[in-house]
């Protein structure tokens, strides 16, 4: 009898253990392309922008565009921007001065929308393709999903959906 319950204990040991691996395998494949699309945005942003140490990195997603947006800091020191398209022919360089910063723009929000959670700030391109916004989600005290677009140059509101 102990035999055979030795026996049926490595039977669960050993699915337990290949359940385990079966999940880490199915996370760290879902993770690759999050980090394949950061990692080429690095280099993109060393590339053309000048980039030498990235500090963050945003993905936005919107009307049917991709932009990625690396932060960092060029060899003179200067903090930038480098926005990049989704189909990586266009990159746009911003110095952080000239605008606001993510947690500038997650201030606004929260100061003036009182949301129970920020979800995201993403730094992107507007519909025109022009100039910069900080898109923020989040969720009001309601729970509802929301999003605001805010101007890269002052934060302004540009648009706003409530209650999604």
């Amino acid at each position: 009898m102990r035999k055979n319950n030795g026996s049926k204990n490595k039977i669960i040991w050993s699915i337990l253990i290949a359940l385990l691996l079966l999940i880490f395998v199915f996370f760290r494949g879902a993770m690759r392309p999050y980090e394949s699309n950061e990692q080429k945005a690095a280099l993109l942003a060393e590339k053309y922008a000048h980039i030498t140490k990235k500090t963050n990195y945003f993905e936005f997603q919107r009307e049917g565009r991709s932009y990625r947006t690396v932060e960092g800091n060029n060899k003179q020191g200067e903090k930038l921007y480098a926005i990049i398209s989704g189909n990586n022919k266009r990159i746009n360089v911003y110095a952080a001065n000239k605008g606001i910063s993510a947690k500038q723009a997650r201030a606004l929000i929260v100061s003036n929308r009182k949301p129970k959670k920020v979800l995201n700030v993403a730094l992107g391109m507007d519909s025109a393709k022009k100039h910069p916004v900080w898109e923020v989600t989040y969720l009001n005290q309601k729970g509802n999903l929301c999003y605001s677009l805010l101007t890269f140059k002052n934060g302004a509101v540009i648009k706003e959906i409530q209650n999604l």
